[in-house]
């Protein structure tokens, strides 16, 4: 049996979690990724299966977000911790892919006063900081791949 590596596991759950999203957010005008960082991937492959949704990735790092734009996905410079906004406004979804666990609450701030969803996938040492009564775990065949805190309910 051949040995799984971590990014080949990384690569298995983000596929996943696209198709979670293309299934439960199939309608959404607009989805948001918060803190992309270098890997635009996820927000990509989300982009083909939702052809209608405008993707959007922010990320506090302005020089990269100016690299960034691309035909399918707007990029924007904003910081979680001071959000404008009006860049989320509209957003069914937003997600954060291991975000650091000090910008969660950040995170969860932002999804409650734009009325979204928030999906965050976290660093796997720090699950044990989203166990709260409000998140609920995002399992896809039989693994956890992230937490959610669904408005929608």
């Amino acid at each position: 049996m051949a040995q799984v590596t971590p990014r080949t596991l990384s690569r298995i759950l983000f596929e996943q979690l696209v198709d979670w999203i293309k299934q439960n957010y199939g309608d959404a005008e607009k989805i948001v990724e918060v803190g992309v960082g270098h890997r635009i991937d996820v927000a990509e492959r989300i982009s083909e299966a939702l052809p209608r949704a405008e993707i959007l990735v922010t990320d506090k790092d302005e020089s990269w977000v100016r690299s960034r734009k691309t035909r399918r996905i707007r990029a924007v410079a904003d910081d979680v911790l001071l959000p404008n906004l009006n860049v989320y406004r509209g957003a069914s979804l937003v997600y954060s892919l291991n975000p650091p666990g000090e910008i969660v609450p950040a995170l969860e701030r932002l999804a409650d006063r734009i009325g979204a969803d928030l999906i965050v996938v976290p660093i796997s040492d720090e699950q044990h900081e989203l166990r709260k009564d409000k998140w609920q775990e995002l399992v896809i065949r039989g693994r956890i791949i992230g937490w959610l805190v669904n408005k929608r309910v």
